[in-house]
């Protein structure tokens, strides 16, 4: 499996290489050469160029003309998506990209033409589009199922009636009679074969069905992946029609941002630089497969902290090695992970992640998010402390307790000045005045220099 993985490794690297050397020489920004490698994360693309660079494969005047543009990212920022104001801050656990407006007009235009006035059109993860069909006022039935509390109650505002809270891997599902069915699954094998199962529960012989999927150069094995699903998609019924590649254009969310900064290339890299592919496939009168078995998701436990999404993994293998001490520890320079892949071994350690792609590691995950309840609540942190252990906590544990909540408080500071949410207020920290000695948040100067 390590020779199989390392081979895959060698071949997207290739791959990224020879389209990198083909682009690069007319391209003049940064942002121009993402355009020509669709899909491919920013910073292989830098790392593409640079090695080439040293290779003597494209000229050092090429290079330079492509990695000191800094404008493009405050240029594209400037134009906000009408659903940001609705929609909750995205988390990285959740998978959640967000589609541009071009790229939103573009499949309703798509779903009207491929429907009648009053038929049914289901969007399966699909957030915008129902934004967007709920504001526009388009004569259709709109359906979304999202598995997301928070962005289902967000919508169901503006959309009654027509937002199912639901998990599509292991829920049970509604009955629908969809003509069209519109899906964006989370880009990895197992999710994207749970949506075409759905999608295929829920439409007639003759119904369509868009499907996101990653372009081939978003990382190793897509291609070999796509084969499959269309394989698997094909045995439950669902012929391909046609594959438009890079005609979804997502808007880069908070968590990425982060990533990109810590990565270098936050100001190079325009907002909407990902890119993924349209699947048109058409249900057919057979085909039936088991319902795809997925793997239980770890328990991750939200709290909101003066508007920070904040995740703690309470059972996480490091829990309860000091059962009283709920301190942050550091895991990477900096604190913000410079990649949103699922493949980076860090994230086998991380026990609390921010939306803003903080992680850390914590010795009491599940005391540490008692305590931030605590705090988003205004109640006392020493009372949730108490009554989380169900004892009085020692001299040195309260201490410890104390420095945990004061880094809670100074990280949702720091998230909220990424975000641009409202700062943490002081009331809510008063009486923690104990700052652990030697721990600062991540990126705290940038965060408050940014944009």
């Amino acid at each position: 499996m390590t020779i199989t993985t390392d081979l895959g490794e060698e071949v997207h690297r290739g791959v990224l290489e020879v389209l990198v050397a083909s682009a690069a020489p007319a391209c003049q920004s940064f942002a121009e050469l993402l355009e020509r490698v669709p899909g491919a994360y920013p910073p292989d693309v830098a790392g593409a160029l640079q090695r080439l660079t040293a290779l003597r494969l494209i000229d050092d005047a090429t290079c330079t003309r492509l990695t000191r543009d800094r404008g493009h990212w405050t240029a594209a920022a400037g134009t906000g998506e009408a659903w940001e104001l609705v929609l909750p801050e995205p988390h990285p656990l959740d998978y959640d990209w967000r589609w541009e407006r071009r790229t939103v007009s573009q499949l309703l235009d798509r779903c009207l033409r491929l429907s009648r006035r009053d038929d049914m059109i289901a969007l399966l993860g699909t957030p915008t589009l129902l934004h967007a069909a709920a504001t526009s006022a388009m004569p259709r039935r709109w359906v979304l199922l999202e598995s997301s509390l928070a962005t289902t109650a967000a919508l169901a505002g503006i959309a009654p009636g027509d937002v199912i809270c639901c998990d599509l891997a292991r829920d049970h599902l509604p009955p629908l009679d969809a003509k069209v069915v519109v899906a964006d699954p989370p880009w990895y094998p197992e999710h994207s074969r749970a949506f075409v199962w759905a999608a295929a529960q829920f439409t007639r012989p003759g119904a369509t069905v868009l499907l996101a999927q990653p372009a081939a150069v978003t990382r190793p094995g897509v291609l070999r992946e796509r084969a499959e699903l269309l394989a698997f998609a094909h045995a439950a019924g669902l012929e391909t029609i046609r594959v438009l590649p890079g005609a979804l254009a997502y808007v880069c969310p908070p968590f990425e941002v982060t990533a990109l900064r810590a990565s270098g290339l936050f100001a190079a890299t325009p907002r909407d630089w990902r890119r993924g592919d349209l699947i048109e496939l058409r249900r057919s009168a057979g085909g039936s497969v088991p319902r795809p078995v997925l793997q239980r998701d770890e328990a991750w436990q939200e709290v909101v902290l003066s508007g920070a999404r904040i995740r703690f993994l309470p059972d996480h293998p490091m829990a309860g090695q000091m059962p009283a001490d709920p301190r942050l520890r550091r895991l990477i320079d900096g604190d913000v992970l410079a990649t949103v892949s699922r493949r980076d071994p860090v994230r086998r350690q991380v026990c609390v992640w921010t939306s803003s792609n903080r992680v850390f590691a914590c010795h009491n995950p599940g005391l540490l998010a008692a305590l931030a309840a605590a705090l988003a609540g205004g109640a006392s942190v020493a009372r949730a402390a108490r009554t989380y252990l169900g004892r009085v906590p020692a001299g040195s544990e309260r201490q410890a307790i104390a420095q945990a909540a004061r880094q809670l408080a100074e990280l949702a500071r720091v998230e909220a000045s990424d975000s641009r949410l409202p700062a943490a207020s002081p009331a809510i920290i008063s009486g923690w005045q104990d700052q652990p000695a030697g721990w600062q948040p991540g990126n705290a100067k940038a965060a408050r220099n940014a944009p």
